[in-house]
């Protein structure tokens, strides 16, 4: 595989998960904040907040690293 097949595969990962991670991302945060209210554990939300969060600015990175 060359450069230029992984690159255009990376955009194109990208731009068709963003928007998924970005579902995931709002859920979690709705069910953290429901639990938060009701003080209950928060751990496993906080993680999956923070992986989303990540996939998804690391998106929206290698997509405007690749348009120039």
């Amino acid at each position: 595989m060359s450069v230029e097949e992984g690159l255009k595969i990376t955009e194109w990962l990208a731009y068709y998960f963003t928007p998924v991670f970005c579902i995931v991302f709002v859920l979690n945060c709705v069910s953290l904040a429901k639990k938060i209210k009701r003080e209950e554990n928060t751990a496993k939300n906080t993680v999956w907040i923070t992986i989303s969060f990540i996939l998804i600015v690391y998106s929206i990175m290698s997509v405007a690293a690749l348009s120039y």
